[in-house]
């Protein structure tokens, strides 16, 4: 994303959303924080923060501050063990991710045939769905 792209995200989304929390007394002030990417400290970006201080009170991100996301430095760890693995090595990792969440998404599925079957007190699991996923 460069900044020609994020400047239209303020005005078509960021304005017209905050907007809704807006009070008759002005004692609600929404408020808009970036994190200091470059994208976000482009000159353009901060002349539309200024102009809009009135209806958003614009907080900046720290410098230097900690990414408190927990996520994404785990994806980045992920990441840089796989790279640090020869291409078959990755290629299994990342097979293994995805069918490790088809299975999550099979085992969910046969956990609620199993739990609506057994809600209706059915001796036999006869449900289409229940066939569907090969259980008997």
């Amino acid at each position: 994303m460069n900044q020609h792209v994020y400047f239209n995200i303020p005005d078509d989304q960021v304005l017209p959303f905050s907007e809704h929390f807006h009070d008759e007394y002005a004692l609600v002030v929404p408020i808009f924080q970036d994190d200091n990417s470059t994208v976000h400290r482009a000159g353009r970006i901060c002349d539309w923060c200024d102009d809009h201080s009135h209806t958003l009170l614009h907080l900046e991100w720290p410098t230097k501050s900690p990414d408190l996301n927990r996520i994404e430095k785990l994806w980045d760890m992920l990441e840089q063990r796989v790279k640090r693995r020869n291409s078959i090595t990755a290629i299994w990792w990342i097979w293994a991710i995805k069918s490790s969440a088809n299975g999550l998404n099979w085992m969910r599925r046969t956990c609620t045939t199993l739990w609506t079957c057994f809600l209706t007190k059915s001796r036999r699991l006869s449900s289409p769905e229940a066939e569907l996923h090969g259980i008997k």
